[in-house]
């Protein structure tokens, strides 16, 4: 668990780096066998030190969610619904236009079709035990859901693997929102 808030800092510094979300939006969680490392509620992803990584209970809220992300209800309920060990949360902008457009992300490009499949689109308000319910339905079928007008939510067997998702679920909002305003602009 010693290295896992280094993992945090490195992810979260990618995160920000490539644009999924500005500094204080998004989180992240790694799944240990009876706890979870989240990011604090609040944090600067850029700048994630020991301070700004919680050890949460895996099972049940307890009074540490309190200096948890508002997302630790989402995060557990995924663990319990699925075999992922990481967690990425990022509000994508372009994830989030399409989110607020479409019920679901059909990726247009190569690597998302293969590697990413169709993208869910989920209700619930942030930090809520609707949005729970949903992103972990969600993420037991699909590799990445998005929240609608809230942000992408991945899972992976790492937070290596969970940003790389969230990474394609941006990259083939991208494309989408590429080809629509090309066709206007042709039609």
């Amino acid at each position: 668990m010693m290295d896992g808030w280094m993992q945090i800092a490195e992810v979260g510094r990618r995160i920000v780096r490539s644009g999924l979300a500005s500094s204080r939006f998004g989180n992240m969680s790694i799944r240990f066998a009876d706890s979870m490392l989240i990011t604090r509620t609040g944090s600067l992803l850029d700048e994630i030190d020991p301070s700004q990584v919680i050890e949460v209970d895996l099972e049940a809220a307890s009074a540490r969610d309190a200096l948890a992300s508002s997302e630790a209800i989402v995060h557990r309920a995924v663990y319990s619904e699925t075999s992922a060990r990481a967690i990425v949360h990022t509000h994508s902008p372009y994830a989030v236009a399409l989110s607020i457009l479409e019920d679901r992300l059909d990726p247009l490009d190569g690597e998302g079709r293969a590697f990413l499949g169709q993208v869910p689109v989920v209700e619930g308000a942030f930090g809520t035990a609707k949005l729970a319910r949903n992103v972990a339905r969600a993420l037991s079928q699909a590799r990445a859901t998005i929240a609608r007008g809230h942000g992408v939510f991945a899972a992976g067997g790492s937070l290596a693997e969970a940003y790389s998702m969230a990474c394609m679920v941006e990259h083939s909002a991208q494309v989408i929102c590429i080809i629509g305003w090309r066709a206007k602009v042709q039609g």
